[in-house]
């Protein structure tokens, strides 16, 4: 099967998923971490709290702050390499992560037809975060030694993150969700910084466009 059509049917899979997950239900028991939200069942994500009535399908309109990686917890790749050298979360790793975030949210934001401009009366601020990178192959040796480090993974590792929600007038935080996923399309393949990159992308794709459809009760 061709890398296209691969990418073709894994995101149609994603998509699936997402609409599978069930009609979210607001718990009546107060979260004991955040103050003022509850706990939030079936929402597709792996944990989740709302504020009651916080009404996110009211929100026209979103400002996507730049997604936080500087503070993930980095669980380096295991490798058989006599000499390791461990996988960094660069300044530049980190800009084009959060380039990646900006684009898929922009892209999902105009699937659902939000505004992204920020402005207008009801404005959702929404910040991610990454909490956890677990890399499958060590993508840094791989560029120190092109050819001669070439490792075989089932997908590119996991990720964790966390959003929140706010209300931009007031600054009330109205959601946190924290999800945790594999970042890959479970195909044995050479591990790289191109796939990876890939994979990622899809990763960020699939989590906007579930976040936003959360939003919008679409």
């Amino acid at each position: 099967m061709h890398y296209r059509q691969s990418f073709s049917l894994l995101l149609a899979l994603l998509l699936l998923i997402t609409a599978c997950t069930g009609t979210p239900t607001l718990e009546e028991k107060p979260s004991s971490e955040f103050i003022g939200l509850n706990k939030v069942s079936s929402s597709g994500f792996k944990e989740a709290w709302a504020r009651p009535g916080a009404g996110l399908a009211a929100y026209q309109a979103i400002q996507v702050s730049p997604l936080q990686s500087a503070g993930a917890e980095i669980v380096q790749p295991q490798t058989t390499a006599r000499i390791r050298h461990d996988w960094e979360l660069t300044p530049q790793r980190q800009q084009t992560l959060a380039d990646s975030w900006l684009q898929a949210m922009q892209t999902a934001a105009a699937r659902h037809a939000l505004d992204t401009s920020g402005s207008g009366d009801k404005v959702l601020r929404i910040d991610a975060a990454l909490t956890r990178i677990a890399p499958s192959a060590n993508l840094q040796q791989e560029q120190q030694a092109a050819g001669r480090s070439t490792v075989y993974t089932e997908d590119s590792g996991d990720a964790s993150i966390e959003f929140r929600l706010y209300d931009m007038s007031s600054g009330e935080l109205l959601v946190v969700i924290r999800d945790k996923r594999r970042i890959g399309n479970q195909m044995w393949g050479r591990a790289n910084t191109v796939t990876a990159s890939s994979d990622v992308r899809t990763l960020f794709n699939s989590w906007s466009n579930q976040l936003l459809s959360r939003v919008t009760g679409k």
